[in-house]
């Protein structure tokens, strides 16, 4: 019994030997994702669609390089994924999701909590036809980043279906039956170029709804391009629409072509243009900063394009730059004069606004007076507010030369406060260059002590300002001073050349005095009188010229006194008057003696003396 026990147990023993090793390895690990129907599994992830479709658990990424996932045009899904983590979907060259079965068929399909993240440098169309099927539907978010470039097509859903749906410097086309995107939040963001359309009628090209909690239904773009096209409003928001920069083109062709439910705020130097039947506008706040918006209605009807419940708002630190309108009759008017409160008048209204920022200025050097500053022509005081550029200015103060220039204003708040630096009229030198003249003509080698004239001169500084007027005057009369306190060189007298007396040279020769000739006593005749003894006439011995140099007086030749006649001097005969008197040789014999010596008029007197005796 024993023995056919143990036969028993080895006949068991040599089947499983004899049974393949296949039979006994392990199974397959499946994972939560089917691509094209196909579910990836641990054996197929590197290998899926003919080896252009790959799969990485450890990321939970999902590789396509120019795939081509139509192969099971009637599987509910393209992409399909369960995956408790977000499927990130890269793409390289170019891809295609298609699904062309009218009952049905989404193009990427996520379950209610799973997240979708598309990124690389590819393409993906999407093509999708069923009814109610959507281009990209999760419960989750959506989020198409770096230069990824998503196309969808749903003709019969949405084009994209999500909780947040963010577009990251993608460029994405989504149109679908009911909506290009229909979220609890949109945001659009860095540069990302988005176009959204809504193909039914009564439907948004972008419908942004609030959660069952109420949260949500903002929608945020910034520094990107969106257009969006549908016959209700092209943007609806129930929350809150902020457009920050970038450009965004809104179309309704039944309808205002953006509406929110909560605020409005275009900043950031945004462009918005709306074309609508109907105002567009919200029920709440409608704020612009800086902006650009060109709202119009082309309604047939004589109807406004921005709702008059909530006209355009300009925020503190901007202002209007262009307002311009068109009237039911394509009358253009001018509104920037009149703010925004006519706005919600006209069927085309086009506004520009720009930030403004408050510039003051400072004009140095202090204790300037009548300082005038002048932007762009315009005088201003205090500060001014002044949009980024370049201005012309103008400064003026007393006393300074006048400054033109130009000043750059932009957001750095370095620039709001402009230093102007005046520059001094020059000092007036008109009296220093007077009194440096008067000097230049002077012969300074007359003078004994020039030398202080020079040093005058030489200590005169030309780079004084009007300020310093009081230093330059004073160089001035130290000039005149010196030239006043000049001392004259002494005058050198002439040596005396000495010049011989000279002995007076008579006109003619002098004539000898005559010797009086006795004349015989007459015998004496009672009746007649003695005759006069009769004087010689001398004859006066002409004055010698006096030479340049200066002659000395002569010194006065005593005259002798003549001896009285004894003879009794006769009675006067008035027909014989006297020719001369006794004294007249003594006057000869004096000026002979000075002009031909003492010796020779000695003589002559003597011999008179001795005539009349």
């Amino acid at each position: 019994m024993k023995k056919k026990l143990f036969a028993i147990l080895l006949s068991i023993v040599m089947v499983a030997g004899l049974l393949p090793a296949t039979a006994l390895a392990a199974e397959p690990t499946v994972y939560d994702i089917w691509v094209d129907g196909v579910q990836v599994t641990s054996e197929n992830k590197d290998n899926l669609c003919g080896g252009t479709v790959s799969y990485d658990p450890a990321t939970h990424t999902l590789s396509l390089n120019n795939a081509t996932l139509d192969n099971d045009t009637m599987s509910d899904y393209g992409i399909k994924t369960t995956i408790p983590s977000t499927l990130k979907i890269r793409l390289t060259g170019t891809n295609s999701i298609t699904r062309t079965y009218p009952g049905g068929g989404v193009g990427i399909y996520l379950n209610y909590s799973n997240s979708v993240e598309i990124t690389g440098d590819g393409t993906l169309v999407i093509n999708v036809i069923g009814e109610n099927y959507d281009g990209i539907s999760t419960g989750a978010d959506v989020k198409i980043s770096d230069k990824a470039n998503v196309t969808i097509n749903a003709e019969g859903g949405l084009g994209i279906a999500g909780r947040m749906v963010e577009i990251d410097g993608a460029t994405v086309n989504s149109t679908g039956l009911y909506a290009g995107i229909d979220a609890h939040r949109l945001k659009i963001v860095n540069g990302a170029d988005v176009t959204l359309k809504a193909t039914q009628d009564k439907r948004n090209g972008a419908f942004i709804r609030k959660d069952n909690e109420g949260n949500g239904g903002d929608i945020e773009f910034a520094a990107s391009k969106v257009e969006a096209t549908s016959y209700y409003p092209a943007l609806f928001a129930r929350g809150n629409l902020t457009v920050n920069g970038g450009e965004v083109n809104c179309t309704s062709t039944a309808d205002g072509a953006i509406w929110a439910k909560g605020n409005i705020l275009i900043k950031g130097g945004a462009k918005v243009t709306t074309d609508g039947k109907s105002p567009m506008g919200g029920n709440g706040t409608f704020t612009v900063e800086e902006a650009e918006i060109d709202a119009k209605n082309t309604n047939e009807n004589n109807i406004p394009a921005i709702f008059d419940e909530s006209v355009p708002v300009i925020a503190d630190g901007y202002h209007l730059n262009y307002a311009k309108a068109v009237d039911s009759e394509g009358t253009e008017i001018d509104l920037l004069s009149s703010g925004t409160q006519y706005f919600a008048l006209y069927k085309n209204v086009h506004f520009i606004t720009k930030a403004v920022y408050p510039v003051s200025f400072v004009v140095t050097p202090d204790g300037l007076t009548n300082v005038v500053v002048k932007v762009n022509g315009q005088e201003v005081t205090g500060s001014v507010s002044l949009e980024a550029g370049t201005y012309p200015v103008e400064v003026t103060a007393d006393n300074c030369k006048a400054y033109t220039g130009n000043i750059t204003i932009t957001s750095d708040t370095a620039t709001h406060t402009q230093t102007i630096a005046m520059t001094y009229l020059p000092a007036d030198y008109t009296k220093v260059d007077e009194a440096i003249a008067k000097a230049n003509a002077l012969n300074k080698d007359a003078y004994t002590n020039f030398t202080a004239v020079e040093e005058a001169i030489n200590a005169v500084v030309r780079d004084k300002n009007i300020t310093e007027q009081d230093k330059v005057d004073a160089m001035a009369q130290a000039i005149e001073n010196a030239i006043t306190a000049l001392v004259e060189k002494p005058t050198e007298a002439p040596t005396a050349t000495p010049t011989a007396t000279p002995t007076a040279a008579p006109s003619a020769s002098p004539t000898e005095v005559p010797t009086a000739t006795p004349t015989a006593k007459p015998t004496a005749t009672p009746s007649a009188s003695p005759t006069a003894v009769p004087t010689a006439t001398p004859t006066v011995k002409p004055t010698a010229t006096p030479s340049a140099s200066p002659t000395a007086a002569p010194t006065a030749t005593p005259t002798v006194k003549p001896t009285a006649t004894p003879t009794p001097a006769p009675k006067a005969d008035p027909n014989n008057p006297k020719t001369g008197s006794s004294n007249l040789p003594v006057v000869f014999g004096s000026a002979a003696l000075v002009l031909s010596g003492g010796a020779l008029a000695a003589v002559l007197i003597y011999k008179k003396k001795r005539h009349e005796k």
